[in-house]
């Protein structure tokens, strides 16, 4: 996993550098949430049914991609939140405008660790909405091999400071 320097609290877009790199956490996938997660949302005999599981080619349970996915979502709402404590200017920041190049590269077992990481990669200079701006980043999740399981990109608005937008 890469290190990088962390992210340090809730800004404006405009305060935010590309290169912020974010370390939202660390999750490890018991057998019973893989197959109550499979059951629920991703019905594939190798996320619900340990047994059966053994004659398909992953040898055993694995997590599904979207519990994967799922979880980095949990993670960084978390993580973002801890930081938007005490934040009392009324910037609303966070939502989501669009997922790319989503991909699963390795299986995720029961027990393995998985740590998610989020670093910005790009800010194009456009308003949405008259007063949001779009940060672009890289997301990432490496099992306790430090193995890359999963990696996309992802849009998200972050509401750019009023002074700057002013009108004349």
């Amino acid at each position: 996993m890469p290190a990088r320097k962390p992210y340090i609290r809730n800004r404006w877009w405009e305060d935010i550098p590309v290169g912020e790199f974010h370390v939202f956490g660390s999750h490890t996938f018991s057998e019973l949430e893989i197959i109550e997660f499979g059951q629920q949302y991703a019905p594939e005999v190798y996320h619900t049914d340990p047994v059966r599981a053994l004659d398909t080619p992953y040898r055993g349970p694995v997590a599904s991609g979207w519990h994967l996915t799922a979880m980095w979502m949990k993670l960084m709402v978390e993580y973002m939140e801890r930081f938007a404590r005490g934040v009392q200017d009324g910037r609303r920041n966070g939502a989501g405008m669009g997922l790319e190049n989503l991909e699963w590269f390795l299986p995720v077992r029961p027990g393995h660790t998985i740590t998610f990481t989020y670093e910005i990669t790009d800010k194009p200079d456009k308003l949405v909405r008259d007063r949001w701006g779009i940060i672009r980043s890289r997301n990432e999740a490496f099992n306790q091999y430090n193995e890359r399981v999963m990696r996309f990109n992802i849009d998200i608005l972050a509401e750019r400071n009023p002074e700057g937008l002013a009108s004349p």
